[in-house]
């Protein structure tokens, strides 16, 4: 088959093929979108779980109030001072504790504002809260720790954050795989409509693609016509889609700035901060990987379409 062939007889874009471009960017768009959502979901769940990793929280309610003297306080040598005293004495006392924050209630305040709003805060006596940070986890036994702190100071709440984390990492994960679910459920659309596209464009042009056979042409001399049709059809609408995409994760971002008063917002979608590099190279390779997939379903279905064509 002579290669000017291509330049005499022309396929016709028209029937549904004409919408290809559309199509495959809308869902290069939904896609990029799902994609990013599910790694964001899993860029928070690892980081939260690293920052919290080795941290035990301890909440002392009435932190100023001496220890009863009742009990086992006057055994210890305690009487008359602080709840929060005989419970830092303990700690301190603990091995395996490598440092300790003391977060007093204008630091807990200043936490509650962003979620209560700073009138309610203000109107609430929090408690106050120590954080610490282990050395090696398996070192302390929480459960003898919270045991010491209850017969010395009831009252005293000890948060390993354990269960926190799990419901975390249960919703993230949740998230994560609706978000690649929904990003595989883009592509079977986009799948079925270039499909749907290649066949709509061989019934328009029957009678050319009837001629190129009469002319000598073979199958996948015809199938690369029509794939070539859909590499220019798909090609610039995924780049288009793409860029859009991540201007709209950049544009989300910008609503979810640092509060005015340096509060650090909870959401940091769109900053470069909320996405490791791996991430971005995933979320960029999405268009191109779309536009590769559709070129090989194109010509499979091409061929498969012309093996029937009677």
């Amino acid at each position: 088959m002579a290669g000017s062939t291509s330049t005499e007889i022309a396929i016709s874009r028209g029937g549904s093929a004409s919408y290809l471009g559309w199509v495959v960017g809308a869902m290069v768009y939904v896609a990029v979108l799902a994609a990013a959502g599910a790694l964001f979901a899993q860029s928070v769940s690892e980081r939260w779980a690293l920052s919290l990793s080795g941290v035990i929280t301890v909440q002392i309610p009435d932190a100023e109030r001496p220890v009863d003297p009742s009990g086992t306080a006057s055994q210890d040598g305690g009487d008359g001072i602080s709840r929060l005293a005989a419970t830092l004495e303990i700690l301190r006392a603990t091995p395996g504790i490598g440092h300790l924050t003391i977060l007093d209630r204008d630091r807990a305040r200043a936490l509650l504002a962003p979620w209560l709003g700073a009138d309610l805060v203000g109107q609430i006596e929090p408690p106050v809260l120590v954080d610490l940070r282990l050395m090696d986890e398996r070192a302390v036994d929480v459960t003898a720790l919270r045991d010491r702190l209850s017969r010395r100071v009831p009252g005293v709440v000890i948060d390993d954050h354990g269960a926190w984390l799990t419901r975390v990492a249960a919703v993230t994960r949740a998230v994560e795989r609706g978000g690649w679910l929904i990003v595989l459920l883009v592509g079977g659309v986009a799948t079925i409509s270039v499909i749907f596209a290649v066949l709509s464009g061989l019934s328009v042009n029957r009678e050319v693609v009837e001629l190129l056979h009469l002319m000598g042409a073979r199958d996948g001399y015809v199938a690369k016509r029509f794939q070539g049709y859909v590499l220019m059809a798909a090609l610039p609408a995924s780049a288009i889609a793409g860029c859009l995409a991540v201007a709209t994760i950049v544009a989300i971002g910008a609503i979810a700035q640092p509060e005015p008063d340096g509060t650090e917002a909870m959401l940091r979608f769109g900053r470069i901060g909320g996405f490791r590099p791996m991430d971005w190279i995933i979320i960029c390779a999405i268009p191109l990987v779309f536009a590769g997939f559709t070129l090989v379903t194109a010509r499979l279905a091409a061929l498969v379409a012309l093996r029937r064509l009677v």
